[in-house]
């Protein structure tokens, strides 16, 4: 009889210890050891309005080859750049943003705000939301698509877009740099003075008179990013220069 309390002790002691044992790590599919997680399918977007009196509110951006089955995805409209992003779930050759989350949206003139074709094999960009044509039939307002993967935007440099429609020469201590209307460039390790800083000046070209627009310092954009956007001021006729760092980490 005392053999049998004997079993039995020992038999809920080694089922106890069993139970406290943790559950085994699954193991790693087949390829993928070592290898960092993958990230999610589609392309990250990072809205940024600029030149916008009145911007919008909500905004729902579609794929329009999903055939009107899967619904928007709502946009974080902001004036400035961070880690933040939205995800939108395809890599969409084009895009149309809508004030409404229904596919259905995308064939209502009053509800699309704007439509942007996408780089071929992007996956992350800065979507600069401008003011549109004004003219009839078109949206309120356009997108510029801005890649901004480490390569297209590299941490160190700044990406100067020339939305102008004059010729603009920026100078950094004395190193010249020349954008045509239009056209957008990365300074790469612009050359600095003092304090890690450059000397900026700037100028517009308008039927070969040159006219200085700006004039000041440029902090070394370190580990972050700078883009920096040449615009004409409707109000004043001028080119104006508006920087806009981009605090990412290194999600981007």
């Amino acid at each position: 009889m005392k053999i049998h309390h004997v079993c039995l002790a020992a038999v809920a002691c080694v089922l106890a210890l069993h139970a406290q044992q943790p559950a085994p790590t699954p193991a790693p599919a087949p390829g993928t050891e070592g290898q960092p997680p993958q990230e999610p399918p589609g392309i990250k977007i990072r809205s940024l309005t600029f030149q916008l009196d009145a911007p919008p509110t909500e905004v729902y951006v579609h794929d329009p080859a999903a055939g009107g089955k899967v619904p928007g995805v709502k946009i974080d409209m902001k004036s400035y750049l961070n880690h933040e992003y939205n995800l939108q779930p395809t890599l969409a050759q084009n895009l149309v943003f809508t004030k409404s989350q229904t596919p259905a949206s995308i064939n209502d003139a009053a509800s699309v705000i704007a439509k942007t074709k996408v780089p071929a094999n992007i996956k992350s960009g800065i979507f600069m939301f401008l003011p549109g044509s004004g003219k009839p039939g078109d949206a309120p307002f356009r997108v510029l698509v801005i890649e901004d993967s480490k390569q297209a935007f590299p941490p160190g440099s700044f990406k100067v877009m020339n939305l102008s429609p004059h010729g603009v020469r920026i100078q950094l201590e004395n190193t010249n740099f020349d954008f045509a209307s239009g056209e957008t460039k990365l300074i790469e390790n612009p050359p600095v003075g003092a304090n890690n800083s450059a000397s900026m000046k700037a100028f517009s070209s308008t039927n070969g008179v040159v006219q200085r627009i700006a004039a000041g310092v440029w902090p070394h954009p370190g580990t972050k990013r700078s883009l920096q956007v040449l615009f004409l001021n409707p109000a004043s006729g001028q080119v104006e220069i508006r920087g806009i760092r981009d605090v990412a980490g290194d999600e981007f």
